[in-house]
């Protein structure tokens, strides 16, 4: 589940840093004004520039590999169709097996 594909500038871009390093990028598909980027080093010697979002420390458990594969499960049982109506009979059995009514 990736990001989707956007087209891709016609070719290198060069830019030029200034005095104090700073450079400005032309208008790019997937960079938006203020948007932190992550500059990473290839083992080439090249450098790649990574779109980040920040997350609030408080949000933090939402992206754990436990939480994630929570979410991962829930949502194939979902697209399989493989749920439960709460009020149904088979939802309120299922409630009371939980302990929740």
């Amino acid at each position: 589940m990736g990001l989707p594909a956007r087209p891709l500038p016609p070719g290198p871009i060069l830019i030029t840093p200034d005095m104090r390093r700073r450079v400005t990028f032309p208008a790019l598909p997937g960079i938006e004004p203020n948007q932190t980027l992550e500059l990473v080093p290839d083992m080439d010697g090249s450098y790649r520039l990574v779109p980040i979002v920040t997350i609030p420390k408080n949000q933090l458990w939402a992206w754990s590999p436990e939480a994630m594969a929570v979410t991962a499960a829930a949502l194939k049982d979902f697209n399989e169709d493989n749920t439960v109506e709460m009020d149904s009979a088979e939802g309120k059995a299922f409630l009371k097996k939980l302990g929740k009514s």
